[in-house]
């Protein structure tokens, strides 16, 4: 009689087995999109704490920073605003309109597909995350970059695949 009901509520039918696969989507990408939107906070912070406790103060002799004291905040800043991109994306990735035909078409071996995507996903993700995961102020001049943006790069694609593995249903 309810079958249905709490939809507009939940934003997710839990009750059948397309409205599952919706909701296991949505926690997916969710899932891998906070561990890059914390991390782009790290990055964020580092920055922060590199502008306040490095870069002299501004003064009427100097008032911008030396160029090369500032360049390690600036690529900061880019890398931030990569790993927010992908998040974003992660977040607001679409899915199938029709997620009922979806749900029986990955019954069986599509469902493996889809969940061995799933788990290179959080891999990908962890490793993004990971890759940043001791940044401060005194170390953001080593701001390991090209792995970030490799290892941003894999979970592009991997997440690329698996939208078009859900759209190609």
């Amino acid at each position: 009689m309810t079958h249905g009901a709490f939809e507009p509520l939940l934003g997710v039918d839990r009750y059948t087995d397309a409205g599952r696969l919706r909701a296991d989507d949505l926690a997916v990408r969710s899932y891998a999109a906070e561990l890059l939107a914390r991390a782009a906070q790290r990055i964020g912070e580092a920055v922060v704490d590199y502008q306040r406790s490095i870069l002299p103060p501004s003064t009427r002799e100097q008032p911008f920073p030396p160029a090369e004291l500032k360049l390690p905040m600036d690529v900061g800043r880019r890398c931030q605003q990569r790993y927010t991109a992908v998040a974003d994306r992660l977040r607001n990735a679409p899915f199938p309109p029709d997620p009922k035909k979806a749900w029986k078409r990955l019954r069986g071996p599509g469902a493996a597909q889809l969940l061995e995507l799933d788990q290179v996903l959080h891999r990908q993700a962890e490793l993004a995350a990971g890759v940043i995961e001791g940044v401060s102020a005194p170390s953001l001049s080593e701001l390991p970059v090209r792995e970030a943006e490799s290892a941003l790069a894999d979970l592009t694609r991997t997440l690329d695949e698996r939208l078009s593995y859900l759209s190609g249903l």
